[in-house]
């Protein structure tokens, strides 16, 4: 309650439309197709009088992925730590962006299509199971970026496993048809940040994905980062050892670890430079996070109690602990995040009262820019849309911007002018 649009979403809300050249138009490094048909299907239903459709959705797409998560959780291991990793992720304050920003409707739905292709192909799928999945990682790679790292961790999934190594010719399809789309269109947007393909992008990749590593761990744990890399580094150093022993592992812990890196080693060449500490960015935690649990539940397998009354006793102590830290820790993050975000929309709100109100003299509409676009813009969004300084349906949540804070803005759009 109370937060409003963002970012990324005025992006969306003022610059596209429902449209071909829309949908295959990269945004930023990513094909957002899906994500842009779907937001401005409910900006058109629902305007911006109201932010809680857009985070009902979000919420939906969430609880979805924590189900998923239960699913694959439950068929590798124990029904009470598939539970537990469930309500891990249900409160995952660790990809608290993923939670309270509309926008990453396109993330997540990605990880939930992404989620729900590796369900199907699972065991010994049919041959319409296998189309599904097909579609669902087709639909997921036009989405967002995300898609990518969700098509790589099927594909690891699936060559890891010989029984269904096969399988993973149809994952060339849609791998095929985002190939064809950044040939295309996407290598336009591919260097938004910075060109990746130079020696000083691959240079900064390893520290990116330790640091990412780390952050994957770190949250599904409740350690943070710092430990986080610590006990991923522990942790590898324990599978190397086993399987130089030519000791088992199981092929879908080896994936879930492997998407990892994928996944931060294609942000790193990309983002890396962004600022210090690009790789704890909550909504990439989202996901590697959900990558880390299933990989650490994948190892624990169904394994029983121990008989022996004081083993027992320690491993459930352990356990118990663990999840304890874990859920604390992200309930912790997902209030910071939240507390983040109301100071967000407070900000958006100063921007549009100063945008639809008396400017200060010298101030060209046409020239300055609030939101990352100009005041005329801003009112056109406005008057096609509605405002969101107030909610239509949780209108008592809404708090108007305080008179320091609209000055501030206005104050910025005078410097900004001179």
């Amino acid at each position: 309650m109370g937060l409003t649009f963002f970012a990324d979403e005025w992006a969306v809300i003022a610059e596209r439309s429902v449209s071909l050249e829309s949908f295959l138009r990269p945004f930023n490094e990513h094909w957002l197709g899906v994500t842009t048909v779907v937001y401005r299907l409910v900006l058109g239903a629902i305007g911006m009088s109201t932010y809680i459709p857009y985070l009902a959705l979000l919420a939906l797409l969430h609880v979805i992925v924590v189900l998923e998560v239960y699913v694959l959780a439950r068929r590798m291991t124990s029904p009470a730590l598939a539970a537990m990793a469930a309500i891990i992720i249900a409160f995952f304050g660790s990809g608290f962006e993923n939670l309270f920003w509309a926008m990453q409707m396109g993330f997540v739905g990605t990880i939930a299509m992404g989620l729900g292709a590796v369900i199907l192909l699972d065991g010994q799928p049919s041959r319409a199971r296998v189309v599904a999945a097909t579609g669902l990682l087709m639909v997921g790679v036009m989405t967002s970026g995300f898609g990518l790292f969700m098509l790589a961790f099927a594909g690891l999934d699936l060559l890891l496993d010989p029984r269904r190594r096969r399988l993973v010719l149809a994952l060339l399809v849609p791998a095929a048809v985002y190939l064809g789309w950044y040939v295309v269109y996407g290598r336009s947007g591919v260097a938004t940040a910075r060109e990746p393909f130079t020696l000083d992008a691959i240079l900064s990749v390893p520290s990116f994905v330790l640091d990412g590593v780390g952050t994957a761990f770190g949250s599904v744990v409740g350690i943070g980062p710092f430990l986080g890399r610590a006990a991923a580094i522990a942790l590898a150093v324990a599978l190397i050892v086993r399987l130089i022993r030519r000791q088992p592992v199981p092929s879908r812990a080896l994936a879930c670890f492997g998407a990892i890196l994928v996944q931060y080693g294609i942000l790193g060449l990309i983002r890396a430079q962004l600022f210090e500490g690009a790789a704890e960015y909550s909504r990439y935690a989202y996901l590697s996070g959900i990558f880390a649990l299933l990989g650490i539940l994948s190892l624990v397998g169904h394994r029983a109690m121990p008989v022996e009354p004081r083993r027992r006793l320690v491993v459930f102590a352990g356990v118990a602990g663990i999840f304890t830290l874990a859920v604390v820790w992200n309930v912790w993050l997902l209030i910071e995040g939240r507390v983040l975000f109301a100071g967000r929309a407070d900000s958006t709100r100063a921007a549009i009262v100063v945008a639809t109100g008396e400017l200060p003299p010298g101030v060209d509409p046409d020239q300055a820019e609030l939101l990352d676009r100009t005041i005329t813009r801003l009112r056109e969004v406005v008057a096609e849309f509605g405002s969101p300084l107030q909610d239509s349906i949780a209108n008592g949540a809404v708090q108007s911007p305080s008179p320091s804070l609209v000055e501030r803005v206005r104050a910025s759009i005078v410097e900004a002018a001179r």
